[in-house]
C-alpha cells in the first residue's frame, strides 16, 4: 500500500518543473512570518518608551502593510501558478494512460470512475495546493519565531497559557486518523454515482421503453444515501475540530489575561509585555488552532492523489517498439489453432483456423456468443492470445510482434454502432487519418454516400455533431463511419454487422458506400443479412467457439449443416415487398456510387 510519505513524493515529481513559483511561495510565507513577529517587538518598545509620536505609529504601520500586502498576494498567485500547471501536466499523463490502457481495463472500469478521478481528485489537490500549502512554512515559522519570543518574556505565563494544548492536539489526531480512508470512500462514491447518471443519460430511451425510471432513481437514490453517510462521516469530524479550535484559542488569552495581571503585580511583567504576549500569542495559537484542520486536509489531498496514483499504475497497453508494414505479398490474416478466452476457463473461441487471402471476401455467421467480435478484438490487438494459444498473424506477422498502433493503422472498423464524438463532421471524419486535407475528407465523404447529406446540415461539414452523432439517424451515422474508413485507407477492412440496425432505405445507402469501401481490400464481414454472405467470396459459419462449416453459399447450402439452419431462420426470411421509393432510393444510391468511382 503506497503511504503518504510516498505519494507525496511522487506529487514533488509534477512541481519541480516549476520551482520558482514554489520557492516565490515559501519566501512570502516566511517574510509574513518574520513581519508579522517583528510588528510585536515594535509594538512592545512603543508601549514601554511611550515617546513615539502619532506620526511615527502611522508610519511603522503604513509601512508592514506596504511590505506584508504584496507578500500576501504573492502567496496566493505563486501557489495558483504552481499547482494548476502541476496538476495540468497530472491530468494530461492521467489522460494519456487512459488512452494507453488495454481495453480490457477499461472495460472493466466505470467511466464515471475515471472521470471523478480527473475532476474532483484533481480539484481536491489543487484547493490544497492554493489554500493551504503555503501554511506548510508559514505556521511552523510563525509558531516557533512567536514562541521563542514569548519564552524569553515570560516562560511562566507560556506555560500556563498553553497547558491544554498537548490535549487539544491529542484529540485533533484522533480525529483525523481516519480522514483519509473516509475521503478515499467519499470520492468513489461519487465516482459510481457519476457513473449511474451518465449510464442513465446515455440510455435514457430504454429506460422510458422499459418504464424503468423509477428503478434507476431508486438505485440512484440508495448510492447517493451511502455516499452522504460517508459525507457526513467527513463533516462530523471538520465540526468536531472547530471546537477544539476555538478552545485552543480562547483558552489561552484567559490565562494570560488572568495570570499576566498577577505577574505584573508581582513585577515579574510590564505593560509592554504583555501587549507583546497578546499579539504574539495569537501566532501561537493560529498554527496550534489551524493544525486539526490542515491535517485533515493533508489526509484528504494524500487519499485524491492516492487515487489519482493509482490511475497512474494502472498497467498499460503493450508499447513494443517493432514497426511493420503490410508487405505486397504478405497474407492478411492467417489464424492456426487459435483458441481464447475472456476468464481463463469458457472458451469463446476453441481451435480455429483460416487464412484469409489478398482482396478475399470473408463472411463470418454464426449465433450470438460463438465468438465472431471477440475474433475481431483480437485482430485489433484489444485483447491477445497467451503464448500457448495458437498462431495469430496479421500481414505475415505474429501479433506479438506488431507495434499496436502501427497494427491499426493497417486496419480500418466499421461495426454496428459506429461512435461519433461530439465535434463537426470533419472533425469525425478526419479521426481516420489526422493529416487528411479538406478535399480528401471530402472525397471520402462523397465515396461514402454522405456528402449530399452532410451539406443539408445547417453548417455543412462545420456542424457540431451532438454526443454519439444524437442529431443524424443510423444510416447518416454509418456513413460518416464508412467516410471515416475510406479516409484511412487500411488494406485490412473489418466489418462488424454494420447495417444489422438500418432500415431498408438506410441499407441500401450505406451497402453501396460498403460496396465502394471492399473493392480491391481484404475483408472480414460478421454478417446477418443475407446480401452480405452473398457477395462473400467465402463464408466460414461459426458454431460455439468453432468452425463449424466452412465455404461458398452455393457449397453451404448443399451441406444441410448449421449454415443452412441459420439460412432458414435467420437469413432466408421474406423481405417486405419493395416500394416505388424503395426503389428510387436504391437506384439514386447506385447511381451515387458510380458517381464516387468516376471521382
Amino acid at each position: 500500500m503506497t503511504t503518504r510519505s510516498t505519494v507525496f513524493r511522487r506529487l514533488i515529481r509534477y512541481v519541480r518543473p516549476y520551482s520558482h513559483w514554489v520557492a516565490m511561495t515559501v519566501a512570502a510565507s516566511l517574510a509574513v512570518a518574520a513581519i508579522e513577529i517583528v510588528l510585536g517587538k515594535f509594538l512592545e518598545r512603543m508601549v514601554q518608551s511611550g515617546d513615539q509620536t502619532p506620526g511615527e505609529i502611522v508610519l511603522l504601520i503604513a509601512g508592514m502593510i506596504l511590505i506584508g500586502m504584496p507578500c500576501r498576494y504573492l502567496i496566493k498567485y505563486a501557489s495558483a501558478q504552481f499547482s494548476v500547471r502541476a496538476l495540468r501536466d497530472m491530468r494530461n499523463e492521467l489522460v494519456r494512460r487512459i488512452g494507453d490502457l488495454p481495453l480490457p481495463s477499461v472495460e472493466r472500469k466505470l467511466t464515471g470512475d475515471l472521470i471523478s478521478r480527473l475532476t474532483q481528485d484533481t480539484g481536491i489537490l489543487q484547493t490544497f495546493f492554493i489554500q493551504h500549502f503555503a501554511n506548510l512554512f508559514y505556521l511552523p515559522v510563525v509558531f516557533t519565531g512567536a514562541l521563542i519570543i514569548l519564552l524569553l518574556t515570560s516562560w511562566k505565563l507560556v506555560l500556563s497559557s498553553l497547558v491544554l494544548l498537548p490535549l487539544g492536539m491529542v484529540v485533533a489526531g484522533l480525529l483525523t486518523n481516519s480522514m483519509q480512508s473516509i475521503s478515499e470512500q467519499v470520492q468513489t462514491k461519487f465516482g459510481r454515482l457519476s457513473a449511474m447518471a451518465q449510464d442513465s443519460i446515455a440510455g435514457l430511451s430504454v429506460i422510458k421503453a422499459c418504464n424503468a425510471q423509477a428503478l434507476f432513481v431508486e438505485r440512484y437514490s440508495s448510492l447517493m444515501r451511502e455516499a452522504v453517510q460517508q459525507s457526513l462521516r467527513l463533516e462530523k469530524r471538520y465540526a468536531a475540530l472547530g471546537p477544539i479550535a476555538i478552545l485552543c484559542l480562547t483558552a489561552p488569552v484567559v490565562f494570560v489575561i488572568v495570570y499576566g495581571g498577577h505577574l505584573i503585580t508581582l513585577g515579574e511583567l510590564n505593560a509592554g509585555g504583555i501587549i507583546l504576549f497578546l499579539y504574539l500569542l495569537a501566532f501561537v495559537l493560529q498554527p496550534v488552532g489551524s493544525a486539526p484542520e490542515l491535517m485533515a486536509r493533508i489526509q484528504e489531498a494524500s487519499g485524491a492523489a492516492r487515487r489519482l496514483f493509482e490511475a497512474l499504475d494502472w498497467p498499460t497497453e503493450r508499447q513494443g517498439e517493432n514497426r511493420h508494414q503490410a508487405g505486397p505479398d504478405s497474407v492478411p490474416v492467417l489464424l492456426h489453432n487459435l483458441t481464447f478466452s475472456y476468464d481463463g476457463e469458457h472458451k469463446v473461441l476453441d481451435g480455429i483456423s483460416f487464412q484469409l487471402h489478398r482482396e478475399e471476401t470473408l463472411a463470418i455467421v454464426g449465433a450470438s456468443g460463438g465468438g465472431k467480435s471477440t475474433l475481431f478484438k483480437l485482430l485489433c490487438g484489444f485483447y491477445e492470445p497467451g503464448e500457448t494459444d495458437g498462431t495469430l498473424q496479421v500481414f505475415g506477422r505474429p501479433l506479438a510482434d506488431w507495434n499496436l498502433a502501427e497494427l491499426r493503422t493497417q486496419i480500418s472498423v466499421v461495426s454496428q454502432e459506429s461512435y461519433l464524438f461530439p465535434a463537426t463532421v470533419a472533425e469525425n471524419i478526419g479521426y481516420g487519418r489526422l493529416d487528411a486535407t479538406r478535399d480528401e475528407i471530402v472525397a471520402a465523404a462523397r465515396a461514402a454516400n454522405a456528402h449530399d447529406f452532410i451539406m443539408q446540415l445547417p453548417e455543412g461539414y462545420e456542424t457540431v455533431l451532438g454526443e454519439r452523432g444524437g442529431n443524424l439517424s443510423g444510416g447518416q451515422k454509418q456513413r460518416i463511419a464508412v467516410a471515416r474508413a475510406f479516409l484511412k485507407k487500411a488494406p485490412l477492412l473489418l466489418l462488424d454487422e454494420p447495417t444489422s440496425a438500418l432500415d431498408t432505405v438506410s441499407e441500401a445507402y450505406v451497402q453501396a458506400a460498403l460496396k465502394q469501401l471492399m473493392a480491391g481490400r481484404s475483408v472480414i464481414v460478421i454478417a446477418h443479412r443475407l446480401s452480405t454472405v452473398l457477395q462473400a467470396d467465402r463464408i466460414l459459419v461459426f458454431d460455439q467457439g468453432k468452425i463449424a462449416e466452412s465455404g461458398t453459399h452455393e457449397q453451404l447450402m448443399r451441406m444441410d449443416g448449421v449454415y443452412k439452419k441459420l439460412y432458414a431462420y435467420q437469413l432466408a426470411k421474406e423481405p417486405e415487398p419493395e416500394t416505388d421509393k424503395d426503389k428510387d432510393v436504391r437506384e439514386r444510391g447506385a447511381s451515387v456510387v458510380l458517381e464516387a468511382g468516376i471521382l
